[in-house]
Parts: structure tokens; C-alpha cells; sequence
């Protein structure tokens, strides 16, 4: 007669606990957002943010870029804080994006909890909440922590329907899965997946003939055409950018023909097929820490064997298995993508999040269950704090990359990163503008043969006179100019007037850059640190 008041009492205790740990993840990644220089790639994107802050219009380029869902989430933290241009904008405002969703992946687990075992999604939930992975790109202002959480909620609708077959959540999915599609291309291989995995589990279950029978039977015909006509409805809306480009939706899909030739190999991110597996396994780079993942794996394999074979009830009264189909399809899903993201010899390490949160899920069900199995209270404790310690390994780990190796090429997730050299080039180009009688209406023309300017038009946003060139131009005069050392001798043959240097910077690793700075101005500023007081 008490067991429903306790069970709801336990249901609340837990959705409590989960919304703790998804603000506690909200909080802690909030800290120092702009700590780390800004990659390449999030400078690209605050660009493409910027044209849509100022112009409100937006454009998709199918040849690169991605779907529009992240310029347009990013316009709410701006408009919040009262920003009309990039020249106003600060880094944090624009990564706030990525943790936001990244901590509201974690309340997607409130709605599954009867789909996992007991205490499943609250483990998996500390699992993403401290992978280094997770905390690492989810401070990127990229599309990834956006693309899992559309994902992961299209799962957990899906699955929702299966249990109830309402238009509500016919239509969770179709917004889910058509926010997955204007967030990255890449979205197509979760379709794929998504569908192998469900076909799979289906005919495992029922058979060929009487699968077909039951999905009819359960997918009412008014839900799907709705659901299509929405999912439909707002693709095209994004891509249009509010059908103030028609074209969109059609470069949407014709986007996928320059997709797959560049995901077919012979490109700079070329990688061999075991390079997630690696990353997540086991990265030692010179001096320094040993970063691994390896406990999720191992947890996340036995989790796998948890869904595929039957196993008993759990002994303790009350206790659940959850719903060992859906765990089925998690694991076929997550083994699929994983699979494909692997062959694709196209690879940056980003986007094994994709698959790497099904994985996370496989081995908060793993622990879950080992200690809903345990026969005794004091195993079930040691169970619980082997977790604990796997957790604080890897929170230390997520620690470390957030600051001591934020950018460092010692940390298996920093890729291609802008260096924090380039960091001290920014502050002197201020410190420069500072007493140049125009202040930041100083000239600086940026040179590089191969167009490689980046994160440089995010970090010189606020400076309104400067150019970019790919080549030496016919009149490379500047106050300051910024370029190649394969071109420092064809540029020093055009300059007419004295300038200090070249003074060499860090772009990002083995990138490097020349700074120029015309003879007077930099006489000026050194007379400004001559008439420094000594030191004491």
C-alpha cells in the first residue's frame, strides 16, 4: 500500500539529483569561457554569426560552413547581453551556446529513466558530465554538443512513441531529427544508423513478417504525415533563413555530392580507422600527463554484452530492468555510427561525440546494473566508489585539458589549435593601436598565399581598417602587416618605407607568422617604455 508514494518519492529523488548534476555541469563549464584562444573553426563560425547579427541575413554555403542552427541559437546570449555587432561581442557569449545544450543533454535522461535500469541515466549523466571529451568540445563554439543533443532527443522521442503513440511525440521526433539535419550534414550517418539499428532490433524481435505488421499497426498514418509535413516545415524554414533564400533548402541536399568527396580520403584530416578508438583509449604526447577514456570503453563493452544477452531479474524488490529492446537498439545505433564514423577517412576528433554518447549511456547502464546485481550492501558500496574514483580520474583529466593543456598539443583534443603566441600578437597589435594617433583606425593588412587568415578576423573584429590578401598586393604599405615567411622576401622588396621586424609569431603549431610594424610608429611606442619607471 506505500510502495506508490515511495516510488514516486524515489522517481522525484532522482529526477532532483539529475537536474543538481546537469546545473553543476552548467556551472562548472561556464568557468573561464574564454580562457582558451579561439580555434580556427570557432572563428569561422562566429563570422558567419556576425553577417546574420548585423545584416539579419543568412545565407547556407553548401560547399562549407554548416546548418544555420547555430548562428541563430547563438543570436539569444547576444541579443541578452545587448549586442548589435561582432565588434561587440566577447567570446564567452558565443561558446555559452554549445554548454548550454551540452548540460541539457544530461535532462534528457528524465524522460528515458524507464527505458535504462535504476540509477542508469544518473550514472551515464556523471560520465558525460566529467569526460574530458564532452568538456572539452562543449566550451567550442562548434555544432557537435548541438548535433548530440538533437540526436539524443530524436532517440528519446522515438523510443517515447514506441511506449505511446501520440502526435506529441511524433512530432518530438520530427523536430529532432530535422534540427539534426540544419545543424550538420553529418547528421545523414545518424539516419543511416538510426535506421539499421531500429531494422535490426525490429526483425530480432518479431520476425521479417511480423515486424512489418507491428509497425504499420503502431505508426498511425495521421502522426507521420504531420510529423513529415512539420519536420518538412521547418528544415526548409531554417534553411531559407525565413524564405529569404530559396535556394537554401535545395543546397541542403546538394551539399552531400562536395560531403562525400571529402569524406572519401586524400585531404589534410585524413585519419586511419582506428583513430577514435585511440584517442579514447590511450594518448601520451611527450611530457606530460597520460590522458584515457579507457574505463568508459571497458564499462561501455560490458554494457553492450548487458543488452544483447538476457540476464535475471535484479533480486532486489521493486527493482527494474528497464527495456532491454530499446537497450538492444542503443547498442546496434551506437556500434553502427561508430562503425561508420571510422571508415570515413575524412576524421577530426571532434565529431566522435556523435557516437561517443551512445557509448557513455552503454556504460552508465553497465554500473547500474553491477550494482543493482551486487548480493550484498557492502558490494554495492565498493561497486559505487570504483565509479566515484574512475569519475575524479576523469573530472582531473577534464581539469587539466580546460587549463594547463587548454591549448596545448599535449592534449589528445587539441587539434589543428590557435596558439597561445598568437594570443601576445593580438595584445601587442592593441598595445600598438593604443598610441597610434588614429587609435584602431590604424591600417593592417594581413598576407597569406593560401588564405589561411583564421581565428585572426575574430581577434582584429574590432579593428574597422583591415584587409586581407593572398598575395603580396601592389601597395602592401601598412601600419602593421601580418604575414607569411614564404613571402617575407617578396614582401620586403615592395616596402618602400622602414618597419621593425619581422617579430615571428605562432599561429597554431608549426604555422608561423611575420609582424611588421612601420619604423616611427614603433620608435613611438618604445619611447613609451623607455619613460617607464626602473624597476626597484
Amino acid at each position: 500500500m506505500n510502495r506508490p508514494p515511495r516510488k514516486r518519492a524515489a522517481q522525484l529523488g532522482s529526477a532532483l539529483v539529475l537536474l543538481l548534476v546537469a546545473a553543476a555541469t552548467l556551472a562548472v563549464r561556464c568557468i573561464g569561457l574564454e580562457y582558451r584562444p579561439v580555434h580556427g573553426d570557432e572563428a569561422n563560425q562566429a563570422y558567419k554569426t556576425g553577417r546574420l547579427l548585423e545584416t539579419g541575413r543568412y545565407v547556407y554555403d553548401p560547399h562549407d560552413h554548416h546548418g544555420p542552427t547555430l548562428y541563430y541559437l547563438a543570436l539569444a546570449p547576444l541579443a541578452a547581453c545587448g549586442i548589435h555587432s561582432m565588434a561587440e561581442a566577447e567570446t564567452w557569449m558565443l561558446r555559452l551556446v554549445p554548454v548550454v545544450f551540452s548540460a541539457a543533454t544530461l535532462l534528457l535522461f528524465l524522460p528515458l529513466r524507464r527505458a535504462l535500469p535504476p540509477g542508469a541515466g544518473l550514472c551515464a549523466a556523471l560520465l558525460l558530465a566529467v569526460s574530458p571529451a564532452f568538456s572539452f568540445y562543449s566550451r567550442y563554439f562548434i555544432q557537435e554538443s548541438l548535433l548530440v543533443f538533437f540526436t539524443f532527443a530524436a532517440i528519446v522521442y522515438g523510443w517515447r512513441y514506441t511506449q505511446r503513440a501520440s502526435l506529441a511525440n511524433a512530432t518530438g521526433v520530427a523536430l529532432s531529427l530535422a534540427l539534426m539535419h540544419a545543424t550538420k550534414e553529418t547528421a545523414v550517418l545518424a539516419y543511416a544508423a538510426m535506421a539499421l539499428a531500429l531494422g535490426a532490433t525490429l526483425l530480432w524481435r518479431y520476425g521479417p513478417r511480423a515486424a512489418l505488421v507491428r509497425v504499420r499497426a503502431h505508426i498511425a498514418p495521421r502522426h507521420a504525415a504531420i510529423a513529415l509535413t512539420i519536420a518538412l516545415a521547418l528544415s526548409v524554414t531554417l534553411f531559407s533563413a525565413f524564405f529569404t533564400n530559396l535556394r537554401g533548402p535545395l543546397d541542403s541536399v546538394l551539399t552531400y555530392a562536395s560531403y562525400f568527396k571529402r569524406a572519401g580520403g586524400a585531404g589534410l584530416h585524413d585519419k586511419p580507422w582506428y583513430y577514435y578508438l585511440s584517442l579514447l583509449a590511450y594518448t601520451h604526447r611527450g611530457p606530460g600527463p597520460a590522458w584515457s577514456e579507457a574505463i568508459v570503453l571497458a564499462l561501455a563493452a560490458l554494457g553492450t554484452l548487458i543488452a544483447f544477452w538476457r540476464l535475471p531479474r535484479v533480486p532486489r524488490p521493486g527493482a527494474a530492468n528497464g527495456d532491454p529492446w530499446f537497450l538492444r537498439f542503443l547498442a546496434l545505433y551506437t556500434i553502427t555510427l561508430a562503425t561508420l564514423y571510422s571508415a570515413v577517412p575524412y576524421k577530426t576528433p571532434w565529431s566522435l561525440l556523435s557516437f561517443y554518447f551512445g557509448v557513455v549511456i552503454l556504460a552508465g547502464v553497465c554500473v547500474a546494473r553491477a550494482i543493482q546485481m551486487a548480493p550484498t550492501g557492502g558490494r554495492r558500496a565498493a561497486i559505487a566508489a570504483a565509479f566515484l574514483v574512475a569519475l575524479a580520474h576523469l573530472g582531473l583529466q577534464s581539469y587539466r585539458s580546460e587549463t594547463t593543456y587548454a591549448a596545448d598539443v599535449r592534449n589528445p583534443w587539441v587539434y589543428a589549435h590557435t596558439s597561445t603566441n598568437l594570443v601576445e600578437l593580438i595584445h601587442r597589435v592593441d598595445e600598438l593601436a593604443a598610441i597610434h594617433p588614429a587609435g584602431r583606425n590604424l591600417v593592417i593588412k594581413i598576407i597569406q598565399p593560401d588564405n589561411d587568415y583564421w581565428p585572426l578576423p575574430w581577434y582584429l573584429r574590432r579593428y574597422p581598417n583591415v584587409g586581407y590578401w593572398n598575395q603580396v598586393p601592389a601597395d602592401p604599405e601598412a601600419d602593421l602587416i601580418v604575414s607569411s615567411p614564404r613571402i617575407g622576401e617578396e614582401l620586403r622588396g615592395h616596402l618602400k618605407n622602414p618597419y621593425f621586424g619581422p617579430a615571428m609569431y605562432s599561429l597554431r603549431p608549426a604555422v608561423l607568422r611575420e609582424l611588421y610594424v612601420r619604423q616611427e610608429l614603433w620608435d613611438t611606442f618604445m619611447a613609451t617604455r623607455d619613460t617607464a619607471p626602473p624597476p626597484r
